[in-house]
């Protein structure tokens, strides 16, 4: 009995030492920012309060130039996040993603845990993502992309139907709204991402103290899992067929039936592992999928109203390679989905837009045994207790491996070589996005089936903040993880007069 008390007098001295060196650090570091906001508030000010987290590195990098020049910065954001290395030289972010790539940062990990348990592909390590990676690669290879373009087309040719309504109707909406996916399963999707915390700042406190959010998740993923299962079964019962569609779950399940079906399968029966995984891995598809292309093509319209120059290029280009007879745009691309590789300046303007505007960065673990290495002069810099990240925001916009970088200048894809680590919106290296390929495709059918039949226009309030000279800059919004434009980009639609 008296080594109970014994042990916990102690224990409570420790955790009361524990709370006092916790307010004490908090005091110091909260004094500090405190006297930084006040000498410094010119430069915070000038910024809307809505931006995406991935921003900040390209503001220091503006109000301080030196530091873009140098390459990497260390910033201290205890308690709210871990400490970073920031990293604006795309020769220093590719030390740590492409000739060795280090683990995804805990605290991505933990954010997406209670979503996918990690066996996604985006946070999964070691031999099992290359297990998994190589069953999902040919669903996503560029052969079978292009042999379901006609699916594509029917569900584009979906949305356009509903912005010709809107443009009937004459409203204002944001247009995120309109390239949401009418299913039940998104929404589901959405709602479980809008429980996950991404940090310990003061806008995360109410999901990280509410009772009830461990429950919810719990509650959607079985709901996912509900919906995704029979999908995946279906698809199961035919890997067998040759003339079977060829989607990604079918190819993969076809890939590792062929791997691993005799260690794991009979008949038609798959291993539960594989139906854990890929419901995980669809959950990430899904959203990673949607949530890239909806912003890039909002990001990518309000560039072609504000350029009207490379709008009419852009539309010259469709004639050229289309046809004139916009009403057979279509059936010339189901028929012949090569044709969309072909769209050289449509390619370039996705590129473009993906440059000025990359939807997420990449947080990968330091290591006190990793260090990086200064190009230019050989210096190292410690790595461990750090998050690394490859600032894409700033790296696309450094002046030193541009020019004109805040310009939206889509020619220079075709007449400049770029520097080849410089561009990475689906980062660099063995753990670049998968769906790359996939993501380019649906934006190039997407323009190519919109920009002659329809104007997109920008429809923000005259008091609407902007940053860089626009108004559709990337904001946090609500229940969102990566970047999207500003209030969701609301814009009018106007049917154009075309002649046939």
């Amino acid at each position: 009995m008296a080594q109970t008390g014994f042990a916990l007098k102690w224990g409570g001295i420790f955790l009361l030492t524990a709370i006092e060196y916790f307010i004490i650090k908090l005091y110091q570091q909260r004094s500090f920012f405190r006297r930084t906001v006040e000498k410094y508030n010119f430069i915070m000010a000038k910024y809307p309060d809505e931006v995406h987290g991935q921003l900040m590195p390209d503001f220091l990098a503006r109000d301080y130039p030196e530091i873009a020049e140098f390459g990497a910065c260390y910033i201290d954001l205890w308690p709210i996040s871990w400490p970073i290395l920031a990293t604006f030289d795309p020769n220093i972010a590719s030390q740590y993603t492409q000739e060795t790539s280090m683990p995804k940062h805990e605290i991505i990990r933990n954010q997406f845990r209670p979503l996918t348990g990690l066996k996604d592909l985006v946070l999964a390590e070691g031999a099992f993502w290359k297990k998994w990676r190589a069953t999902f690669n040919p669903g996503f290879s560029t052969q079978n992309i292009s042999a379901l373009v006609p699916e594509f087309i029917e569900e584009a040719s979906i949305w356009k139907k509903q912005l010709e309504l809107i443009a009937k109707d004459n409203r204002v909406v944001p247009l995120e709204d309109c390239s949401g996916v009418d299913d039940k399963i998104f929404p589901t999707l959405k709602g479980a991402i809008g429980l996950l915390v991404t940090d310990w700042s003061p806008a995360q406190w109410g999901r990280l103290l509410n009772p009830f959010r461990h429950f919810r998740l719990r509650r959607l993923n079985q709901a996912l899992r509900d919906q995704l299962q029979p999908l995946i079964e279906r698809q199961l019962e035919n890997h067998e067929r040759i003339d079977g569609p060829r989607t990604v779950n079918g190819l993969a399940i076809r890939n590792y039936m062929k791997t691993y079906g005799s260690e794991n399968t009979s008949g038609s029966k798959i291993d539960a592992e594989f139906l854990d995984v890929t419901v995980e891995n669809l959950k990430i598809f899904l959203f990673a999928g949607h949530d890239t292309t909806a912003s890039t093509l909002c990001f990518a319209y309000h560039y072609l109203h504000q350029h009207p120059d490379v709008l009419e290029k852009l539309r010259q280009e469709h004639d050229r390679v289309l046809g004139p007879d916009t009403t057979d745009t279509t059936r010339k691309i189901s028929e012949t989905p090569t044709l969309l590789n072909q769209l050289t300046y449509t390619t370039a303007i996705i590129k473009e837009t993906l440059r000025l505007e990359p939807p997420i960065s990449s947080c990968r673990e330091g290591s006190p045994t990793f260090f990086l290495k200064h190009p230019e002069t050989g210096q190292q810099l410690p790595t461990g207790g750090f998050i690394l990240f490859a600032a894409s925001k700033a790296i696309h916009r450094n002046p030193k491996f541009w020019s004109d970088p805040d310009k939206f200048l889509p020619e220079r894809w075709l007449e400049q070589d770029v520097h080849r680590n410089a561009y990475r919106p689906f980062e660099l290296g063995p753990r670049g996005c998968i769906g790359q390929e996939l993501a380019l495709t649906e934006l190039r059918l997407l323009l190519a089936m919109t920009v002659r039949d329809l104007e997109i226009v920008p429809a923000y309030k005259k008091g609407d903040e902007s940053l860089y000279g626009y108004q559709a800059y990337q904001a946090h919004m609500p229940g969102e993880l990566t970047a999207h434009p500003s209030k969701g980009l609301p814009v009018r639609v106007k049917i154009r007069a075309v002649s046939k």
